[in-house]
């Protein structure tokens, strides 16, 4: 390196792990395709994938560029339901429903609402006249709860509640009649806490939400032919997924999975809306045909090497650009060394410790570079250190940290519905090695006051193979196969399994080297 040459450390960046957090993620963003399939099949309205997969920064990217994937008539519409009042949901259950479907009435409410709110604002905005049942719809929100109608998440609070107040005309409300100005509220706003202790204030809400749907449905399907298309996008529905929240929260995005089923349906994809859910919530939804379900209407944000290449290459390069320096066209040639341990390429080498996640890739290149920021930095270097490329042994040295990470990041993932997990690790932590068998498993668990039949031990097994956290060979195959690697693998019973590269160091697992590949 010249005298004057730029250390690497000083321009290499690879962005935030956290998509709320990075303000330059429109700058860098990889679009995998999976939103271009969601627009372009009707039917779709479900994008699913793992914790760390992509789903918020999609969604972000999305509701910031909506002229990347939509048309410039279209109407998008991102709801980020990170405060949100879930306990209102409570007060608005079609009792005496299945679990999938007590939510779906005041959601089907709710988006009728908020698309009546839009399509309004989209000919106000281009100073068009709006069909007429779309005005009296419109002039009738107003007149229950004010004007201008307010959006989804104000809506969803104190307002909403106000129709347990709602006084219909006694023949009915038909919006060609014009007898808009017979709907009246009794009291105005009405408090939660009234609501949840009076069973009339109840009743009369269930029944003017019935009331409300039909008009509000037959309003928009009358003048369908003169509007465009509404995408409505829902993010961060899995925010009240806690161990307090569990079962309540189940009941309510499963109301929303169907409600966003029948309104595609029923408006023949005029009115699309689209939910960014995590993939292990949504397997344990209450749901008739979840399976149907999931392949006909859901989109899986999954990636390859080739893709998350690309998402990490596109990142760096923007921070080399603003350097002024040269792009770089491989990642490995970011690294002093070609080979590491196992005579693995560098980015091969992380990869492995991976999830095949764009956050898993994200935080350990992150931390590599940290890593040798803090050497560089150290007060015990007699003299500047400059670095021409990144160090392949800061990946090691890395690597304890970023372990512990991708160990929590699974905890977090699954300890509200399977809160096993914690001895699932402890089990696999206390066995020491990162080859075991069904025996040795079922030893360690029973250790721990866990102990398992030996159907209940392969659905275990199952369970960590679906989620990566173990692998096993095929047949007389030397690869080890992890499902984050090849998705289309299913589970097989084996005579030994490999704990995830990834977890090894968290785990201080000593490495059975003589049966790697």
């Amino acid at each position: 390196m010249s005298e004057n040459a730029k250390s690497i450390l000083d321009w290499i960046d690879v962005g935030k792990v956290s998509a709320e957090r990075d303000n330059l993620l429109t700058e860098y963003f990889f679009d995998n395709g999976v939103v271009k399939n969601v627009i372009d099949n009707e039917n779709s309205f479900l994008v699913l994938g793992r914790k760390g997969a992509g789903k918020t920064a999609v969604f972000k990217f999305l509701s910031e560029n909506q002229d990347k994937f939509i048309k410039t008539t279209d109407i998008l519409t991102a709801l980020s339901f990170d405060d949100y009042s879930w306990n209102i949901h409570a007060l608005l259950v079609d009792s005496g429903k299945a679990d999938s479907l007590a939510y779906r009435r005041s959601w089907n409410l709710i988006i009728l609402i908020e698309a009546i709110r839009s399509y309004s604002n989209w000919f106000s905005q281009r100073g068009k006249k709006p069909p007429k049942s779309l005005e009296k719809a419109n002039k009738l929100l107003e007149t229950i709860f004010e004007s201008p109608v307010p959006s989804i998440p104000r809506l969803i609070g104190r307002k909403i509640l106000s129709l347990s107040g709602l006084k219909l005309p006694k023949g009915g409300l038909n919006l060609e009649d014009g007898n808009i100005d017979e709907v009246s509220i009794d009291g105005g706003e009405v408090s939660f806490e009234s609501v949840r202790d009076s069973a009339s204030l109840q009743s009369a809400l269930s029944e003017n939400i019935e009331n409300l749907i039909k008009v509000l449905e037959r309003s928009l399907v009358e003048c369908k032919d003169d509007l465009t298309t509404l995408y409505v996008c829902f993010d961060k529905v899995d925010e009240a997924w806690d161990e307090v929240s569990f079962e309540s929260s189940k009941k309510v995005i499963a109301g929303l999975v169907a409600a966003c089923d029948a309104i595609t349906t029923y408006h023949g994809g005029k009115i699309r809306p689209v939910i960014f859910l995590r993939e292990d919530i949504f397997e344990t939804l209450s749901l008739n045909d979840s399976n149907k379900l999931r392949a006909d209407c859901g989109e899986l944000l999954n990636w390859t090497k080739s893709s998350l290449t690309n998402l990490i290459l596109k990142r760096i390069n923007y921070f080399a650009k603003e350097a002024g320096q040269p792009l770089v066209s491989s990642f490995d040639l970011l690294f002093d060394r070609s080979e590491m341990r196992q005579r693995l390429k560098p980015f091969n080498y992380i990869l492995k410790r991976t999830m095949m996640r764009p956050r898993d890739l994200i935080c350990i290149m992150g931390m590599v570079i940290k890593t040798m920021k803090e050497s560089a930095d150290s007060p015990f270097n007699e003299e500047t250190i400059c670095h021409s490329k990144l160090e392949a042994e800061a990946i090691y040295a890395a690597e304890p940290k970023y372990s512990e990470w991708l160990r929590q990041e699974i905890m977090d993932e699954w300890k509200v519905q399977r809160p096993e997990i914690v001895k699932v690790f402890s089990a696999l932590q206390n066995n020491g090695t990162t080859n075991f068998g069904k025996e040795s498993l079922a030893k360690e668990l029973e250790n721990l006051d866990w102990k398992l039949q030996s159907g209940e031990i392969l659905s275990l097994l199952r369970f960590m193979f679906d989620n990566s956290i173990i692998g096993f060979k095929v047949g007389s195959s030397n690869e080890w196969k992890f499902k984050c690697f090849y998705p289309s693998q299913g589970f097989m019973d084996s005579d030994e399994y490999r704990v995830h590269e990834g977890l090894v160091r968290a785990l201080n697992l000593k490495e059975n080297r003589e049966r790697e590949i």
